[in-house]
Parts: structure tokens; C-alpha cells; sequence
């Protein structure tokens, strides 16, 4: 109700368009979120998100504000409790699993599919057992990682083929289980005679790979790119598609080493060829700050004054930016508003739950027994 007016009253107050409230910080939205009874402290580093914390466990959830703890040793947090190993988890394709086998993690257009394999996985006394034991595991992991990554849509499945209708449905019934503590709505369906399970999970908020990577600059998120010899002869189709365009002069190309090595080698004829039958330059210049499968290519018009005051090949290769350098809060616009109302808490503590204190139990033989007699105090 606090917060209500506060954002009522700076409504009426403000004119135009403007920043009223942003949520929490993300700290407090990890306690708000995340924290059970079943957390038995919250350790924190700095001194400005301990007081964040404090402060808020002391009024929304005070019967456990005693669990916040300012972290003090010298060794790192993440280090000293190995948390970066399981934030890199969470940025892998590949995750493992403790019998040795493995799920692969793959994101669509359409979907998320994640591929269990037994790799070198060999407990167990036949295939069946083996089999069963890595889908048990990776129905674990798959839950584990569906929260750590925030994964959200249609997810499909391929566990390990098993003959057994039984095994089947004991790791269903493994998934069900690992999906209790989940706060996002799933539904899945039973595995099919291919393997496959399809399941929704509700989209609470952007995938992690959305909010803190980009697509790669070389691969363009594919993961794949062109080898050295079909990114030469990629260009040198397009060299002699652009020389047989009217007004043609000359073709510049600026093209990766390897590849500039490949064409003036190789394919040398292939180009003095072109150079022949279309009367034109052919000008290949190897940039050493490209990569496969980038390249740069200039038609020129025999009106192209350029043409009379051609540099040397080597001065001609530009440096170009490096697209890795690019990051999300570089793009961040610079003029972000600050929020009217913020750190908003109610006046008083949430009350604190009673603390139950069980009676001693009473057994059925002290109930039968008389009571012991008392001697008089002695009088003196």
C-alpha cells in the first residue's frame, strides 16, 4: 500500500514521460525469488549489497534475518564455495554427468533440444541398466538446468533408448519430482517409442544466454563457418560475377591471408583468365585482420577516379573492428532515467512467525507410575 501511493502521488506529480519505479536489484530479487527454508545462509561480499540485504530480509522475512552474513576471508567467495565451475556449467553446451555420460544443450528457432548421451558411461550390467541410470541423471540435470538458465518455450528431449516400459516411467517419474521446486508452470508428456519427450516451460523472464551474450561475430550464431578453400571459391565467383557487370575497370577484393594465399595460388589461372575474357584489374589485397568468412569487394567504373592513383596492394588493407569488443552495456543507452521512487519498504517489520515448542512427550509408563512421595522440609 506504501509503495502504491508513492508511485500514485509521483504520477500526479510529474508531467510527460518518465521513469516512475524499476523493480529491485537483481540481489533482492534472488532472495525475493529464490530463498526457502532450506538455505541455511546467505553470504555476501560487499558491504553496500549486505546492507541491501539486511535490510530487506529484516523487514520481509525478519524471523531470518540472522541467515545474511557479511563474508570476510581472504580467499574469494566464488572460489573458496566453487561457484565460477558451476556458472560455467550454465554457459556450457556440453554438461556431465556423474556416471560419465553427458547432455548436450542446443538452441533452436523453434525450440531448445537436449541430447543425452551415455559417452563413457559403462556402470551398469547391460545397456538396458546403463541406459536407465544416465536417463535417471540427466532427468536431474535437465531440471537443474532449466532454472540455472532460465530456459523458457517448447523443450524436446532425446533420452537413450530403453526397451523397458517400467524404466520408462521411472525416469518420467524422476523429471516430475525434479520439477517440484521449479516456479515456472511445466508440462511435459511420456517418452515416445523414438526416446523423445516434449515439454513447455513457462517463460518467467529472458533466457541467461539472452541477457549476457551476443551472437558470434565470425559464425553469426550458426556455429559453423566456410573453410579456407570454399570461402576462395565463394569470392572468386563473385569477383567475376561483379567483372561482367557493364562500365566494369576493376574489382578489388580485401580477403583473409589464407584465403588471399589460396586464390593467388591455386586459382591464379582462374583469375588471370577472368582478367582475359573481361578486360578488367583484378586486385586481391590479404587483410590480416580478417577472418574467414569476411571479406570486403568494390566494383570500379572506368570513370572512377581512383583508377589513376592506384596505392600498393599492401597499403590498401584496412584494420578492421573487432566485432568481439562489442558488449550489451556498451549498446545500453547513455541517458538511462533514474527511477522516482526507489528502496521503498514498509514502516513496520513483517511479523515474525511463532516459534513452536513442543510439550515433552509423556509415556505410557510415567503416566502409570504413582508419584513419588515428598518428605516434609525439615524445620530447624
Amino acid at each position: 500500500l506504501k509503495l502504491w501511493t508513492a508511485i500514485d502521488g509521483a504520477t500526479k506529480g510529474g508531467k510527460g514521460a518518465f521513469l516512475i519505479y524499476q523493480e529491485s536489484s537483481l540481489v533482492i530479487r534472488a532472495i525475493r525469488d529464490y530463498f526457502n527454508n532450506d538455505i541455511g545462509d546467505i553470504l555476501i561480499d560487499t558491504d553496500d549489497i549486505y546492507e541491501q540485504a539486511q535490510q530487506f530480509m529484516s523487514h520481509v522475512m525478519p524471523e531470518f534475518a540472522a541467515r545474511v552474513k557479511r563474508y570476510r576471508d581472504d580467499a574469494p567467495l566464488f572460489s573458496r564455495f566453487q561457484i565460477e565451475h558451476q556458472i560455467e556449467s550454465a554457459y556450457a553446451r556440453t554438461v556431465q554427468l556423474p556416471s560419465g555420460g553427458a547432455i548436450v544443450i542446443d538452441h533452436t528457432e523453434a525450440l531448445v533440444s537436449v541430447d543425452v548421451n551415455s559417452a563413457r558411461a559403462i556402470k551398469g550390467g547391460d545397456i538396458e541398466e546403463t541406459a536407465t541410470r544416465t536417463n535417471l541423471e540427466a532427468a536431474d540435470e535437465v531440471a537443474r538446468q532449466m532454472r540455472l538458465r532460465d530456459l523458457g518455450g517448447l523443450i524436446v528431449i532425446d533420452f537413450i533408448d530403453m526397451e523397458e516400459s517400467k524404466n520408462r516411467r521411472e525416469v518420467e517419474n524422476r523429471l516430475r519430482d525434479a520439477l517440484r521446486q521449479d516456479r515456472a508452470r511445466v508440462q511435459f508428456g511420456s517418452i515416445s517409442k523414438f526416446g523423445l519427450m516434449e515439454m513447455s516451460r513457462q517463460r518467467l523472464k529472458p533466457a541467461l544466454s539472452e541477457g549476457s551474450s551476443i551472437p558470434c561475430p565470425r559464425c553469426g550464431g550458426s556455429g559453423h563457418i566456410r573453410d579456407t578453400e570454399s570461402s576462395a571459391l565463394q569470392i572468386l565467383r563473385i569477383i567475376q560475377e561483379e567483372s561482367m557487370k557493364d562500365n566494369s575497370a576493376a574489382v578489388y577484393a580485401q580477403v583473409p591471408v589464407e584465403v588471399a594465399s589460396f586464390l593467388l595460388n591455386e586459382k591464379r589461372s582462374e583469375i588471370a583468365k577472368i582478367e582475359l575474357q573481361q578486360r578488367i584489374n583484378v586486385l586481391l589485397v590479404p587483410n590480416k585482420s580478417m577472418e574467414t568468412p569476411h571479406y570486403k569487394l568494390e566494383r570500379l567504373k572506368h570513370d572512377d577516379p581512383r583508377l589513376d592513383h592506384i596505392e600498393a596492394s599492401y597499403a590498401m588493407a584496412e584494420v578492421m573492428e573487432d566485432p568481439t569488443t562489442v558488449t550489451r552495456r556498451s549498446q545500453e543507452p547513455t541517458n538511462k532515467q533514474t527511477p522516482v521512487i526507489k528502496g521503498v519498504l514498509p514502516d513496520a517489520p513483517a511479523p515474525m512467525a511463532p516459534v513452536k515448542v513442543e510439550a515433552p512427550k509423556v509415556t505410557p509408563a510415567a503416566k502409570a507410575a504413582p508419584a513419588a512421595p515428598v518428605a516434609p522440609a525439615a524445620t530447624g
